[in-house]
């Protein structure tokens, strides 16, 4: 079954990375799909791989760090798209550097790619929604700045913070309006962000491909999970480690959600167990979708 027919998606720093990763995913489950991007030949290179799926794809190249440029870009979408079901505001960019040898210019550029971009997608696209009764909100946040605080990442760090701030309270805004908003912080993805850090110094301990947290993004935009799931914030690392864990105990068995859940009490600390414990829906369909 295809989680996503006849929905219609725009997917910001969709040419690469994440982004691309979720425009394939959404694709494979039906949805016709706007990708945004600085980079017009990785769109187009993307644009012909969602098309084998038999969707509908177009390109907006353009670079969201102004304002002019968010407008362009909600004026192109809704002149190919009548209707803007799910938002995925993804575009982003780092920096690895004090705030003293950070040019002003950079934090201001990279402040307007990480959240005015996406406080201005969604201030133009909201009534669309909500005219058309429903919507889907999707934002990328990040570990870093809200889960755990490194220096040399300041602004982008206070970047992400703003987006899993600006979710929580956007959702108390709209939900009466059916409109969901999520937002999911990535762990260690292997993109060309990771691979400009690592240049720039900083070192990881794993690097998981884009691929692995696609399936995320279509949970949260699919109806499976809009029942339980507004304004909340899922920690990658965390699902990702507890997944691992599942697999390592359970392998290719099959094993309802319960079962597996009163089997890692004993195999998780409080707080993993926890987490697993009030996001059964949402490892059942990660253990199944990946499987």
């Amino acid at each position: 079954m295809k989680l996503l027919e006849g929905k219609k998606a725009l997917i910001t720093g969709g040419g690469r990375g994440i982004g691309k990763a979720v425009a394939i995913e959404f694709a494979k489950n039906g949805a016709d799909i706007a990708i945004v991007s600085r980079t017009e030949s990785e769109l187009n290179q993307t644009q012909k791989e969602i098309e084998n799926y038999g969707v509908r794809c177009i390109t907006i190249p353009i670079d969201l760090s102004s304002i002019d440029a968010v407008k362009d870009c909600v004026n192109q979408y809704f002149n190919n798209f009548e209707q803007c079901d799910i938002l995925i505001c993804n575009a982003g960019m780092t920096h690895f550097s004090t705030v003293i040898d950070y040019p002003l210019e950079k934090a201001e550029k990279l402040f307007n790619l990480n959240f005015i971009s996406y406080y201005a997608l969604i201030k133009l696209i909201l009534p669309k929604m909500i005219k058309q009764g429903e919507g889907n909100i999707i934002l990328t946040s990040s570990p870093q700045g809200t889960v755990y605080f490194s220096s040399h990442k300041v602004a982008y760090s206070a970047s992400k913070a703003a987006v899993m701030a600006m979710g929580k309270c956007l959702q108390l805004e709209v939900g009466r309006q059916n409109i969901r908003v999520n937002i999911i912080s990535p762990g260690a993805i292997h993109t060309k962000m990771m691979e400009d850090l690592i240049e720039w110094g900083q070192n990881f301990p794993e690097k998981v491909p884009p691929e692995e947290i696609a399936p995320l993004y279509l949970f949260f935009a699919s109806e499976v999970s809009k029942r339980k799931y507004k304004g909340q914030v899922i920690n990658h690392l965390m699902l990702n480690e507890i997944l691992r864990n599942i697999k390592e105990n359970f392998g290719d068995n099959e094993f309802e959600i319960k079962e597996i859940v009163n089997l890692m009490e004993d195999k998780l600390n409080k707080e993993y167990f926890t987490f697993l414990r009030k996001n059964q829906e949402l490892f059942e369909f990660m253990l199944k979708y990946t499987l």
